[in-house]
């Protein structure tokens, strides 16, 4: 699943090229909450496979590769399309991957003693990737609209329209003026048990999760039939609660799914 890119290439092309998807931000807030919540044989392997890169810095690198040739076919991997009508149990899937499978894929080898070290740190790259994209609503989208990105909006007072997609990864959360680690420190104040119920829970309930989020993303509220929509205040505030919980939840279990895979015997504990 995937070409071999020497080790040095992915950090090069991690450090020069501009950043895409549930907003760079946002990757890396949940990356970072990620690591509040691994013990620390998780984090001892991690840095060992990154060679002391941060989680952060690694969620970025999908993003920024999928358009290479050696790896276009990764840019069906951050998806998944269902309509609203369709059931996650019986719906047409794409034979070239999706955000679902691959989850399944790269959590698989990441559990494989088989790996090359390059193997390993791509497979990590793209695990934690993915499970901030499958958090973010319009990455389990309907197939009519490409999960928002054929949907033009007009954001606040921006003269240039812009899409529903990129506001759902983007917009919404770039509107509050805080770094990724102070957001990171803002969110991360889950009770125990909250933590608990969040992380007894799979891909697929993440999946499902996100497309039951589809009558908020949609409620554009008066004035939605003009074209482009505009996105007012009242939209922004009723959601950013919704994506900020989203970005919890994923960093949350990521660390509970890290842990999983490299220290499974201290999580039963």
């Amino acid at each position: 699943m995937g070409a071999v890119i020497p080790l040095l290439t992915i950090w090069l092309v991690l450090l020069s090229a501009p950043a895409l998807s549930f907003g760079a931000d946002g990757h890396r807030i949940i990356a970072i909450i990620a690591e509040n919540h691994i013990r620390a044989k998780t984090a001892a392997a991690i840095q060992e496979i990154t060679d002391g890169k941060s989680l952060a810095t690694l969620s970025l690198w999908p993003d920024r590769i999928r358009h290479l040739p050696a790896w276009r076919q990764s840019k069906y991997w951050h998806y998944i399309s269902i309509d609203d009508h369709e059931k996650f149990d019986d719906f047409p899937r794409n034979p070239d991957g999706d955000v679902l499978s691959s989850l399944e894929y790269f959590f698989a080898q990441l559990k494989s003693a088989e790996l090359t070290r390059q193997q390993r740190l791509e497979a990590l790259a793209f695990f934690v990737h993915f499970v901030g994209d499958i958090h973010q609503p319009l990455h389990v989208g309907r197939r009519d609209d490409r999960g928002g990105n054929k949907i033009n909006l007009k954001w606040l007072k921006l003269s240039k329209t812009t899409n529903l997609h990129r506001v759902w990864d983007s917009l919404i959360i770039d509107s509050e003026t805080l770094s990724p680690e102070e957001y990171s420190q803002t969110l991360d104040t889950a009770s125990p048990v909250l933590i608990k119920q969040w992380q007894s829970s799979g891909f697929l309930d993440w999946a499902r999760e996100s497309k039951n989020l589809r009558d908020h993303v949609y409620n554009f509220g008066a004035g939605a039939k003009r074209t482009p929509i505009q996105i007012s205040p009242a939209y922004i505030d009723r959601n950013k609660p919704i994506i900020e919980q989203r970005l919890l939840m994923a960093g949350v279990r990521l660390g509970d799914y890290l842990n999983r895979i490299f220290d499974p015997v201290s999580r039963k504990q």
